[in-house]
This record gives C-alpha cells, sequence and structure tokens, in this order.
C-alpha cells in the first residue's frame, strides 16, 4: 500500500508541474510587435500609406502613413508597433482575426483588446464575433484621439473545442472612422498537453494494475 500511495503522489505532483497550453495567452502577435503576421485581415494590408479605405498598416506612429492622423504611441511601450486602420465601408469586412484556438468545453473565457481612434471625426465602432456568434456590447471609440481604452468580453465554450476571433467595424462612414489596435488578448481555461494526459494515464494505469494483483494475493489464514 506504502508503494501504491507513493506512485498516486508521484503522479499527482508531476500533474501539477507539468505545463498546459493555452494557461495564459492563446493570441499570437498580439501585440502586433512581430508586424504584419499571425493574424488575418479583409483589409488591405500597406506599408506606411494609409490614405486608402479599407486599408491597414503595422507602425509605431499613425502619423506616418497619413499626415491627418494624429501622432502617438503605441499601447505596449509607447515605442512598439500597433495596428493602423482606415475604416473601411464594406459590411462585415474583417479587421483583425485569428483561428484554431483549443479552448476547454464549458469554460469561460475573455477577449480583450485596446483601441484608440487616430481621427476625431466618427470613432470607430467594433464588434467582437467569436465562431460566428457576436459579443456585446459594440466597442465605440473615443473621439479623443491617441487615447487608448480598453475593452473586454466573457464568452463561455458550451460544446466547443475551438473558437475563432475576430473584430468587425460596424461603423461604414467614409470620412474619419479611423483607428488603432493594439495588445489583442484572448485566455482562459487550460487545455493539458498531450504528455500531461500521457502521464495521468501511465500513472494511473501503474496504480490500478497494483490493485488487481493484490486482489489476486491469496490471504493467508
Amino acid at each position: 500500500m506504502t508503494k501504491l500511495r507513493l506512485i498516486l503522489a508521484a503522479t499527482a505532483a508531476a500533474l501539477a508541474v507539468a505545463p498546459a497550453a493555452g494557461a495564459a495567452e492563446l493570441v499570437t502577435n498580439g501585440d502586433f510587435e512581430a508586424g504584419n503576421t499571425s493574424f488575418y485581415s479583409d483589409y488591405t494590408y500597406m506599408v506606411g500609406n494609409f490614405w486608402g479605405e479599407g486599408t491597414y498598416g503595422v507602425d509605431d506612429n499613425p502619423h506616418d502613413g497619413h499626415s491627418l492622423f494624429s501622432s502617438y504611441g503605441d499601447h505596449t511601450t509607447g515605442q512598439g508597433l500597433m495596428m493602423v486602420v482606415n475604416g473601411s465601408g464594406t459590411e462585415n469586412a474583417v479587421v483583425w482575426g485569428q483561428n484554431a484556438f483549443n479552448v476547454v468545453q464549458n469554460s469561460d473565457y475573455t477577449f480583450s483588446f485596446w483601441m484608440a481612434s487616430a481621427h476625431a471625426d466618427s470613432p470607430a465602432q467594433l464588434a467582437g464575433r467569436i465562431n460566428g456568434s457576436w459579443l456585446s456590447p459594440v466597442a465605440e471609440a473615443t473621439s479623443t484621439t491617441g487615447q487608448w481604452t480598453q475593452y473586454s468580453y466573457t464568452w463561455n465554450s458550451g460544446s466547443a473545442t475551438s473558437a475563432n476571433v475576430e473584430l468587425i467595424n460596424r461603423n461604414l462612414a467614409w470620412q474619419g472612422n479611423d483607428f488603432t489596435l493594439d495588445d489583442v488578448s484572448f485566455n482562459g481555461a487550460a487545455v493539458p498537453e498531450p504528455a500531461t494526459w500521457a502521464l495521468m494515464i501511465m500513472g494511473f494505469g501503474t496504480a490500478g494494475a497494483m490493485l488487481r494483483r493484490r486482489r489476486l494475493v491469496p490471504a493467508v489464514a
């Protein structure tokens, strides 16, 4: 029995320290420091030129690509990169999206992002969408340019095992409707690594085998 207890204790201890995928952050390049990578957009990517409607870039200052955009730094450090967006007139065009997040069923997740207006006119109205379902309420940017504001939502996975997360601008105005995004985040319950599951199965399988062997040993009168 002492050996059995040691096996169970060792298995539990190993599981406690074993890494879990998604325990912290599921979004890749949410701060845009890696540039135009790890996300998708229906907008047209531009380098140093944000004059066209429905275009975006990854830059350290919105003013660099549009002389009418305000000059300010990113949210993360004030000196890094951000997504700079010239609003589109196309309905339901995805501004930013990532997919194939593995999620635990019936678990709560938090989706959040920071937004600031690059132009004061007609501030953006971003709607979050996960697996095709809209989040509420719509995130309305302030008319004060360069003022970073965080918007956060709680989403329950229900029966889902994966998540496709998107941001769509509901404002279709041509004049103004220009903004920046930074520090996009999606996090929540951890999905155990395959090695963790293997360790658990092996440990408890060994314990079960020991119990079966103990039952086969005849009692001594």
